[in-house]
């Protein structure tokens, strides 16, 4: 299981991003420079952690809907 958690990180890592992705992404950066603009050091270091956290979070996802894709290729292909 863990190669294949591995092998799916790695084309997702070398996938390029799609168009409608690129711009979810500018818009997301837009809002968030205008969401921090008057930050403190403090502020943006919590802000910061905050978001390691929540990409600890997507990561997490993303292994779960992995593990259950396999799973189900996995019933598929063998019964």
């Amino acid at each position: 299981m863990n190669h294949v958690l591995q092998l799916v990180r790695d084309i997702l890592e070398s996938e390029k991003m799609t168009t409608e992705m690129q711009l979810q992404l500018n818009k997301i950066c837009e809002l968030e420079d205008a969401f921090v603009k008057g930050f403190s050091k403090e502020k943006w270091k919590e802000c910061f952690d905050l978001d390691i956290e929540k990409g600890q979070l997507h990561s997490l996802e993303i292994d779960r809907v992995i593990e259950i894709t396999y799973k189900v290729c996995k019933v598929l292909l063998l019964d």
